[in-house]
């Protein structure tokens, strides 16, 4: 296993250097936060939060993790100029969550930090190896990988112990009625270059204590050797059954997930046994081939999870998750097939190959998490125009278009293909746009969603000439119920004269993506009052059956057979079972 160079001896640490990146990473966090909290610039402009969140996380923790005392203007070099393209690939997605009182971004944020974590982590490696003078290998990355990994992790692990050590010093004095502490240690202000100042004393105290690092990542590549081996025979154990089985039940489990899983374990378990040098074999030469058998039939496994996500690609057109998975199918395809071509040209000594793909294919994996936050590779637009294109060839219609989907997943783009999808389809279908308008209703705006007419246009009237006051009432009701609106597919007004006493009360149905409601409206002291009559669901038999009795007005009214019974001014009534 590679080791450090003498030059690069953990005592040698610019401490003071490093301290004050800490402090400085601690204070712009600080003001972000108070940005946002106290509504300052840039707190509304998300693209500016994501630019400067993304830079002040990024180019500090890669100067923390990567400084010694021989490599600072080197580490500065190569590491600013990432940090900058962080900053720009974040203004870009920041903008993708505007305007920011109509986007939800959680899933949006959550891609970003996850795509610039495997970013940051494969440019740190290759920026200390180029700033040390070592040539690039792939247990030289190994190393450097984990050394990286484990002196983070175990630094929170520092800071977040320091920090319920100052809640504990806190809540002690309060015991005694002196507030002070605790109530310094919850101000922003202090809690915040605080914890930033802990966390890089704790990379500081564990980069010099890099034999335990080591030895750490030693002990885990010993135990995945062993698992390496099961995880071999549960590989081939299971491509044996699948032709007794059939693919069938593997799809009706989600099996495409499992493969690409199964496969990233076994990729992952592979680098992290034979990373040493190609000659050295970590095992008798027995296990060795049954190892890179297991290896060799990867690509079948590549094969049966594309065949997985293409028949739900051709079933239901692109989303994200799809996206994210045949992204994740080729780049862990890619790995394989690197393998399978050392083992066909070198055999016993296909580990001579290994190094070469792992590097290559780790720069193709560091430039697609880069790519994926620009235009060139934004899934969000391409669901979008997949999306709206399958809604244009009628292969999905217009009440079972997924309008939540859009609001919640797809950021920016989901609401310009909303807008769209008012402009060329709300005309001839009017619940669609009122559907649209109450995804975006303000809930502290007492404004309502829809304007009356928009409303009135969306109501599929069985009765001619509907009383004026009760299309208020109606729309009074509805109005203060966005979540009713939002899921509402159709609705029907329809006169009735349930009582029988020659003045209409009107049935108010309500038809959505799996059940329908029904209610009453009538007079009372000349008011239109509301009473629930009842709902069933999609998959009962009759659902169908009702609508087509609805529309061709097909209703009757029965008398109860029984009457009601008032007993001391308490009312009963008959329920029969059906």
């Amino acid at each position: 296993m590679a080791q450090w160079d003498q030059k690069d001896k953990p005592d040698q640490l610019p401490t003071k250097l490093m301290a004050l990146i800490s402090l400085l990473q601690g204070l712009g966090l600080l003001y972000l936060h108070q940005a946002i909290e106290l509504h300052y610039w840039p707190h509304e402009q998300p693209q500016w939060l994501f630019a400067l969140y993304s830079v002040v996380f990024i180019w500090p923790t890669m100067l923390l993790l990567g400084l010694d005392q021989n490599n600072c203007r080197a580490i500065v070099k190569l590491t600013l100029p990432f940090a900058l393209l962080s900053g720009l690939l974040g203004y870009y997605v920041g903008y993708q969550a505007t305007p920011i009182e109509h986007i939800s971004y959680t899933a949006l944020l959550w891609s970003f930090v996850f795509t610039m974590i495997i970013a940051t982590f494969k440019t740190l490696m290759y920026s200390q190896l180029w700033a040390s003078g070592q040539r690039v290998t792939y247990s030289a990355l190994f190393l450097w990988s984990w050394r990286n990994f484990l002196t983070l992790s175990l630094a929170l692990l520092f800071a977040g112990s320091f920090w319920l050590v100052l809640l504990l010093w806190g809540a002690l004095f309060k015991a005694i009625d002196i507030d002070f502490f605790s109530d310094l240690f919850k101000e922003r202000w202090f809690y915040y270059p605080a914890i930033a100042l802990a966390n890089g004393f704790g990379v500081i105290i564990f980069r010099n204590l890099t034999r335990i690092i080591d030895t750490i990542t030693r002990l885990q590549q010993a135990l995945m050797k062993f698992l390496l081996v099961v995880l071999s025979l549960v590989s081939l154990l299971f491509l044996g059954a699948l032709p007794f089985t059939g693919l069938d039940p593997l799809w009706e489990s989600g099996g495409s997930g499992l493969i690409l899983c199964m496969q990233a374990l076994m990729l992952f378990f592979v680098n992290a046994v034979y990373q040493d040098e190609p000659d050295n074999w970590p095992y008798p030469l027995w296990l060795h081939r049954f190892i890179y058998i297991g290896v060799a039939v990867l690509p079948i496994y590549s094969l049966i999870s594309f065949y997985g996500l293409s028949l739900r690609i051709d079933q239901y057109g692109w989303s994200l998750s799809r996206y994210w998975a045949y992204l994740i199918w080729f780049l862990l395809a890619l790995f394989p097939l690197g393998y399978w071509w050392g083992i066909a040209k070198y055999r016993d000594r296909w580990t001579h190959q290994l190094s070469r793909t792992n590097v290559a294919i780790g720069l193709v994996v560091l430039f697609t998490m880069l790519v994926v936050n620009t235009p060139l590779l934004d899934f969000r637009k391409m669901v979008v125009a997949d999306q709206l294109q399958r809604l244009a060839d009628n292969k999905v219609t217009v009440d079972n278009f997924d309008l939540h989907y859009f609001r919640r997943e797809l950021a920016r783009p989901g609401y310009e293909g909303l807008q769209t999808l008012k402009e060329q389809y709300g005309e001839a279908n009017p619940g669609l746009l009122v559907r649209i308008n109450a995804l975006y209703a303000d809930r502290a705006d007492s404004q309502p969603s829809s304007t009356f007419d928009e409303f009135v246009a969306a109501i599929t009237l069985l009765s001619d000439n509907p009383p004026e006051a009760l299309l208020t009432e109606i729309y009074k009701q509805e109005m203060e119920q966005y979540w009713n609106i939002q899921q509402a597919h159709q609705y029907y007004l329809r006169a009735v004269d349930l009582d029988k006493d020659g003045n209409q009360e009107y049935l108010w149905i309500e038809k959505r993506h799996r059940h329908t409601e029904i209610n009453l409206y009538f007079q009372q002291d000349d008011q239109w009052e509301i009473s629930y009559l009842g709902s069933f669901y999609k998959d009962q038999d009759d659902f169908d059956q009702f609508y087509q009795a609805l529309l061709a007005g097909e209703i009757e009214v029965e008398p109860s057979r029984w009457n009601d019974l008032l007993v001391g001014g308490q009312r009963f009534r008959v329920r029969l079972e059906d």
